[in-house]
């Protein structure tokens, strides 16, 4: 009874745990720990994930102020291109090898000037009734340019340059035709000076600055000068596009804007219109610079990726982290503090948490079970030795009890032996032989009366 008595009980001070509650236990631990990691990154892991938004908003701002800037350059550049070729114009109205009739010389000095000026894919003069008289391709060819557009400003606008997208009818090729009127010290027409400016050239420059990107130019009517989109799609120079929702909504717009739509090829499309320079004399000149859409955000989504990535991994590595201290240092060590516990519940007092034991609480927690299990044996070995007493004693008292009511039944029978004797030893008197036996029998009855004393 007192041995059972020592045994732990469930409901007091250490439950029982099966395996499989006690697995529940130490999951339900690491996952709190885990949930309060989450909690924990879950505010820093909001405010960078607004700060990548922010700044994927920021990179497709700079992106878009790039392709407009790109734009607007080679507008600016055109215009530089323009003034320059005025300031060539003015400087050989006044050379004398032009003020000639010799025509196979005037065309030897303009080749001379072109090849110093590769920007131009022909230099010409003509004469005041619109026939070409000599140019820098020394073709020798007969044109009557009477019906070109920039021949007739030339000789409504004199003194200053008239500009005019066309393509040449000698090279076929996209230029920028830039006329203008030389005077003679009268006041009269001389001639008119012609350069034209490569616009392909001009154009694949630029690209290759910005290799990227697409370059559209097309005139007032709609007919493409120049488009140069690498890989991408593009029509021809030449091709009118004047029926297209590019076109429509380039031109429903002055100045510099920007023109979000579907392309040909079913991709979005953005373009950057530039705003051609007020002092460059081309009215319908449309100077556009394009992305596709996903090309335009590519960078914004990449570096919003790279962020998104990088505070993934960072969160991985936490929660491994936390996983890892985790099972080493409180899963494992409560698993070895329950493994005692049950133990101690199945009445093995003699359990002990091993060492090493953590720092810490845990530590702290597997030495005071430890010593309270120490406790435990030392009283159980203390009631182990009153029960191995008491059993000594109650033994002890029964065979007093019985000793005694033998004792007293004995001493029952001796009084009546010796009273019998005593009577007989009066009553024998006249008989010596019976006499003397009635004596011996009431001096034995007195020994055993002392015996049982």
């Amino acid at each position: 009874t007192f041995r059972a008595a020592t045994r732990v009980p469930h409901d007091v001070g250490f439950p029982r745990l099966s395996h499989g509650s006690s697995k529940n236990a130490h999951m339900s631990i690491r996952t709190r720990l885990l949930a309060l990691v989450a909690l924990a990154t879950l505010v820093p892991a909001v405010l960078v994930g607004i700060r990548f938004v922010h700044d994927r908003g920021r990179g497709i701002d700079a992106a878009i102020t790039g392709l407009t800037a790109t734009a607007q350059a080679v507008a600016d550049d055109l215009g530089e291109k323009i003034q320059g070729t005025a300031q060539l114009h003015y400087g050989l109205a006044r050379a004398r090898d032009l003020d000639t009739r010799d025509r196979a010389a005037c065309s030897t000095f303009l080749a001379a000037v072109r090849e110093e000026h590769p920007q131009y894919t022909g230099i010409l003069t003509i004469d005041p009734n619109g026939r070409l008289f000599c140019d820098s391709l020394r073709t020798g060819r007969e044109l009557d340019l009477n019906d070109r557009g920039y021949f007739v400003k030339a000789l409504a606008a004199p003194g200053g340059v008239t500009i005019e997208p066309a393509f040449g009818r000698l090279t076929g090729m996209s230029v920028l035709q830039i006329a203008h009127p030389a005077q003679a010290e009268t006041g009269e027409l001389n001639f008119v000076l012609l350069a034209s400016l490569d616009l392909g050239k001009f154009v694949e420059a630029h690209r290759r600055r910005v290799p990227d990107k697409q370059i559209l130019l097309f005139d007032a009517a709609g007919t493409i000068l120049v488009w140069s989109s690498g890989q991408l799609h593009a029509e021809p120079a030449g091709t009118s596009i004047a029926d297209t929702e590019l076109f429509r909504r380039v031109t429903a717009t002055t100045g510099a804007h920007l023109v979000d739509l579907d392309g040909a090829d079913g991709r979005r499309e953005v373009w950057a219109v530039a705003a051609v320079p007020p002092d460059v004399p081309a009215p319908g000149l449309h100077i556009l610079v394009g992305l596709p859409h996903g090309d335009l955000v590519a960078e914004a989504n990449r570096r919003l990726i790279q962020g998104t990535s990088t505070l993934t991994v960072i969160s991985l590595l936490l929660f491994g982290g936390v996983w890892t201290l985790a099972e080493r240092g409180i899963r494992r060590p409560v698993g070895r503090i329950g493994t005692m516990v049950r133990r101690l519940g199945d009445g093995d007092l003699s359990a002990r948490v091993e060492s090493p034991h953590p720092a810490g609480e845990l530590g702290a927690l597997m030495g005071v079970l430890n010593a309270t299990a120490e406790a435990l044996e030392r009283q159980r070995t203390a009631i182990d030795d009153l029960n191995a007493r008491l059993r000594q004693s109650q033994k002890m008292e029964a065979i007093g009890q019985l000793t005694g009511g033998v004792a007293h039944d004995f001493n029952n029978l001796l009084t009546v032996i010796l009273g019998s004797a005593e009577l007989l030893v009066e009553r024998l008197g006249k008989d010596p032989e019976l006499r003397a036996l009635a004596d011996m029998t009431a001096n034995a009855a007195e020994r055993g009366a002392e015996l049982t004393n």
